[in-house]
């Protein structure tokens, strides 16, 4: 894992080098077992790469990386082109094109295009065990913590929270100075019970002085 990271990462990363390295070396463990880890350890860090602290405008905080070889990308929510657009995906896309009319929904699910806007692309875990659910949670607590605080002192930034385990991190967030939009999680478990309809799209580009262009 490369440290050279994009302005404004740098001390948030050497601050957490220690954590960084313990977290690495379970993970090597893990698989000298046996286990199989999503996301590739190469695309661990692959949100900081593509959002620079400077840009971040928005925070779009999922749960873990998708799970199969060479699906997670990095990017929470996002899948590398060649892949199926996974379910909850597909109903992001649904939403925002019921918002937007302007949208067309794409045939690949690769979000990089909205990194590049000043999104970045957060899961509270950035790895997990193949066939176990949230197993990585407590691995990536802190470190996930410590990032939503720094973008939260940055100021004017958009959180948005799906689902009851990504409003956990509400707390750190400092709400005088950025804006939290919260809803039911895109899954289709979830999706009709308050996704659905929650504007969240429209809503950030009301919010933002340059509107996200959603299309892919």
């Amino acid at each position: 894992m490369s440290l050279s990271l994009p302005s404004g990462w740098e001390e948030f990363i050497i601050s957490m080098a220690d954590e960084l390295d313990e977290i690495v070396t379970i993970l090597k463990r893990e698989m000298d077992n046996g286990v199989i880890i999503f996301s590739a350890l190469n695309d661990v860090l692959r949100a900081f790469y593509e959002t620079p602290l400077s840009d971040v405008r928005v925070v779009m905080l999922g749960q873990e990386p998708y799970k199969g070889i060479g699906k997670a990308n990095g990017l929470s929510f996002s899948v590398n082109k060649g892949y199926l657009v996974p379910p909850s995906l597909t109903n992001i896309f649904k939403e925002i094109s019921d918002e937007i009319k302007s949208f067309h929904i794409p045939p690949h699910g690769d979000l990089t295009k909205w990194c590049k806007q000043g999104i970045l692309l957060l899961n509270s875990a950035l790895t997990t065990e193949s066939g176990s659910n949230r197993s990585h949670d407590t691995l990536w607590q802190r470190f996930t913590k410590t990032c939503i605080r720094l973008c939260s002192a940055k100021g004017g930034v958009v959180f948005v929270l799906w689902r009851k385990t990504a409003s956990t991190f509400d707390k750190e967030i400092d709400t005088s100075k950025n804006i939290i939009l919260k809803a039911a999680h895109p899954s289709p478990f979830s999706a009709n019970k308050g996704f659905f309809g929650c504007n969240h799209f429209t809503i950030i580009n009301d919010l933002l002085d340059t509107p996200i262009d959603w299309n892919l």
